[in-house]
């Protein structure tokens, strides 16, 4: 199992936290605050009796790392020990504050517990109130008709209070809502949908505000389950569809085309950024006269970096830093040129909008106070910018004062997340290889050592057929290719010593002077809760290695949990550029059922091959020909 720094914990525990919820007292009695903020212990009977009352089931006993909360919808929620990152469900988000270990028990950060939850901790005066959250609206379009889903974290009575020709308004009593702002829909009889809160914070109240066009339709609000409701709309001329769409069980990519899941926009022209990490709110496509602007809207402030590759690749994405995504990833189908858009948190702190294009077309990325428009043309252009960068906010810059043509993306990076200053300059690692043309590939465990085993699968057995699919397209590429093992062998003895078994498998590549190394591994956990992809990095010279790879990964069909600097021995001490990847979750169901599969082993090898091929264009050996 890996492991992670812990932090230390504050020093001295609260007096009880009294909340109240649903016109009862929840008492928090094992709570402690530090500056950071407030931190609840996972035997707590305060929450409990809230996780009982809201329907969700945490799973930790002593000694775990992992603290597991499955909510009602229900979606795993996942935090870890040291760890700021947590994941509710597909989602990764970061916290204020990494949970700690304290007498026995591993504390959490409660607002981020809580707003896993659908609820937010409110004040008023000295009395602290738990508030249902509306957390989240999904607009969906079908033909000449709209459903606006709405999911909260109590159950939804909407009722309407206002309607005119023009427009309705619907009033959610008991919970609020962190949405203020309008969302241009422009399709199924829908202008626009408004999100406001009103009330008090004891009796809070969100009204949700459709404009209409002309003659359109819509059915009184229906719900599917208690915490999602359906509002249906239709243009003139059609009728709401017979039966509404069912709301997801959990958040999920909104199953409309992207110009019809357009971001809340702030009316007001530059908003105060809030402190923490920007929230990128939305993202829309609309069509325009030469082709398609992609709307990206962005409260706060935050950089971005954007690259494309070549013809035949024809892929751009955009990185938004310092950022979480509010609401479900999107992974969906496009109309040419653009073919297909994907919105996703690749990491606690990155948002990754990503195209796949249908050739080397003409794009320019504009950044402004309230997030970025993308603007992809339908002609095809030669020799265009392949990456840049700029910031937007209430600082706005579009990074014209570095070079925009380059060959592949460069310049200074640093693992998302790591505050150390831990940075090499644009040309990459310092590391020269004797042998550039060498990569070497270790099939992580073997022989004695099993690794991790379920079902039918050993984990010994995984990675070495996922490293000799690796191997076989390398050097069909030109490269030479060394495995540490080509079968089921220890590399250094039987039952040899975990250092000595490493170190060996590090000397295999270090006295060959390779360009460099990649370990291929497959995770586990004591229950089937976490899955995902994670890049492993340990020495400042990897990252652009993890960062080529983990690019290609990022649609490997399980969740990207993004590049993690952690003191594993074998990239530690290799001399060489070195990743470590975690392919997926033997334990978990859905993952397991990946791994089976040769098809998707064999999707692994390619996008680490891929990844490797971007890397070496990005930073050639001098005095080489290009690889």
């Amino acid at each position: 199992m890996l492991t992670a720094a812990v932090l230390p914990s504050p020093a001295s525990a609260d007096p009880p936290l009294l909340a109240t919820y649903q016109q009862q007292t929840i008492r928090f009695t094992q709570i402690s605050s530090s500056a950071q903020g407030v931190a609840v212990g996972v035997q707590d009977p305060g929450l409990a009796s809230l996780l009982r009352d809201v329907g969700a089931v945490v799973t930790w006993k002593p000694g775990d790392r992992y603290v597991l909360i499955t909510t009602s919808v229900p979606v795993v929620v996942s935090f870890a020990v040291g760890d700021r990152r947590y994941d509710v469900g597909p989602v990764s988000l970061q916290a204020r504050f990494a949970p700690y270990e304290s007498g026995g028990q591993v504390y959490l950060p409660l607002d981020e517990v809580l707003r896993s939850l659908d609820l937010a901790l409110r004040r008023d005066g000295s009395t602290a109130v738990l508030q249902p959250q509306l957390a989240w609206l999904d607009v969906r379009a079908s033909g000449q008709s709209v459903d606006v889903v709405a999911h909260g974290g109590a159950p939804l009575r909407p009722r309407v209070v206002a309607e005119t020709p023009q427009q309705v308004v619907y009033e959610f009593d008991g919970v609020g809502t962190t949405l203020p702002g309008v969302r241009a829909v422009g399709t199924g009889g829908v202008r626009t949908v408004q999100v406001a809160q009103s009330g008090t914070i004891r009796d809070p109240k969100t009204l949700v505000t459709v404009n209409l066009a002309p003659g359109a339709t819509h059915d009184p609000p229906r719900s599917n389950d208690d915490r999602d409701v359906v509002l249906s709309f239709a243009a003139s001329g059609s009728s709401p569809p017979a039966s509404v769409a069912q709301a997801p069980s959990q958040p999920s990519g909104p199953s409309a085309p992207a110009t019809m899941t357009p971001a809340f926009q702030q009316q007001t022209a530059a908003p105060a950024a809030p402190a923490g990490p920007a929230q990128v709110t939305g993202v829309s496509v609309t069509p325009d006269a030469d082709g398609y602007a992609i709307s990206v809207a962005v409260s706060g402030n935050a950089s971005f970096e954007w690259h494309r590759l070549r013809d035949p690749d024809n892929r751009f994405w955009v990185d938004v830093k310092n950022a979480q995504l509010q609401g479900p990833p999107i992974d969906q189908t496009e109309p040419d040129p653009l073919g297909a858009l994907r919105v996703r948190q690749i990491d606690p702190s990155t948002v990754r909008v990503a195209l796949s294009l249908s050739g080397p077309k003409a794009l320019e990325v504009s950044p402004g106070t309230s997030g970025l428009t993308v603007d992809v043309g339908r002609n095809d252009v030669a020799d265009a910018p392949r990456a840049g960068s700029g910031s937007v906010g209430t600082i706005v810059s579009t990074g014209e004062e570095t070079a925009l043509v380059t060959p592949a993306p460069a310049g200074e990076y640093a693992p998302p997340g790591d505050d150390s200053g831990w940075k090499f300059g644009p040309r990459g690692p310092s590391y020269v290889p004797t042998n550039p043309r060498l990569i070497v590939i270790d099939p992580g465990h073997g022989g004695s050592d099993a690794g991790s085993q379920h079902g039918d699968l050993s984990e010994k057995d995984v990675n070495l057929d996922i490293a000799r699919k690796l191997r076989d397209l390398l050097v069909a590429r030109g490269w030479q290719v060394r495995m540490t093992r080509d079968s089921d062998v220890d590399v250094y003895k039987p039952d040899d010593s975990a250092h000595d078994e490493l170190q060996a498998r590090d000397d295999i590549a270090n006295n060959a002077g390779a360009r460099m190394l990649v370990s291929i591994h497959a995770n586990a956990y004591v229950n089937s809760g976490p899955y995902g992809t994670t890049c492993y990095v340990s020495k400042p010279s990897d990252f652009a290695l993890a960062r080529a790879i983990e690019s290609q990964l990022d649609g490997d069909g399980t969740k990207d949990d993004g590049i993690v600097k952690s003191h594993l021995y074998v990239t530690l001490h290799a001399l060489m550029p070195a990743v470590l990847i975690e392919t997926a979750f033997l334990t978990n169901p859905h993952d397991y059922d990946l791994l089976s599969s040769e098809a998707w082993r064999q999707k692994v090898a390619q996008e680490i091959a891929d990844g490797i091929g971007d890397y070496a264009q990005a930073y050639p050996v001098p005095n080489q020909p290009a690889q």
